[in-house]
């Protein structure tokens, strides 16, 4: 059987060495410097390790995980398919799990956003549209994802939804990234509302 080998190009190899070297001189900062650093600075620098370590070896090629990985709270995602299970049958509630598996499978590495547009979350899962803003405010509102608008240029309205995991329920990146989030987000305490009605 033949082997398939994808080709890299010169220029290619070239970057791929320029991000390494990068990645590395970012590596041999300490921990004692890194500490007196300012959080926003702290976490720019790993997404920028982040980012060359990924260019210096892309998920296609060398990468040890092709495709990435996500990091998930094994007692939140316990509570959440278990949350999601108590659904009415009118929420829908086989269609917010297979949401919410898509959701943790395409992050953003550096921020969590969720990847997936409305249009593609609807074809992944088959059903309309329309059905997935009322699937993705489920989730909204157990606390499993938060929702950003964005402005697009020549657009009127609020702009477009936008998600993001919680990081107390899922992250895929960085550590340092997921700590500075996590601090700034509630756990997803909104789970007991399904079971007991009561806040």
């Amino acid at each position: 059987m033949a082997q398939i080998v994808r080709l890299t190009t010169k220029p290619q190899r070239s970057g791929q060495e320029e991000a390494a070297q990068a990645a590395e001189q970012l590596s041999l900062l300490s921990a004692e410097l890194l500490k007196h650093l300012p959080g926003e600075a702290r976490i720019a620098i790993s997404r920028a390790t982040h980012a060359l370590q990924k260019a210096a070896r892309p998920d296609t090629t060398e990468g040890l995980w092709p495709g990435g990985f996500s990091m998930l709270s094994r007692t939140q995602t316990a509570a959440i398919w278990d949350a999601i299970r108590e659904l009415p049958s009118d929420a829908r509630p086989n269609q917010v799990r297979h949401a919410f598996d898509l959701i943790i499978l395409n992050l953003r590495q550096d921020t969590g956003e969720v990847l997936l547009t409305r249009d593609q979350l609807a074809e992944r899962i088959g059903c309309a549209p329309a059905n997935v803003s009322r699937i993705m405010g489920t989730l909204e509102k157990m606390g499993v994802i938060r929702r950003e608008r964005r402005k697009i240029e020549g657009m009127q309205g609020r702009g477009i939804a936008v998600y993001f995991i919680n990081p107390h329920v899922a992250w895929n990146g960085s550590l340092d990234v997921r700590k500075a989030l996590a601090a700034e987000t509630r756990p997803p305490m909104q789970l007991e509302l399904l079971h007991g009605g009561a806040s």
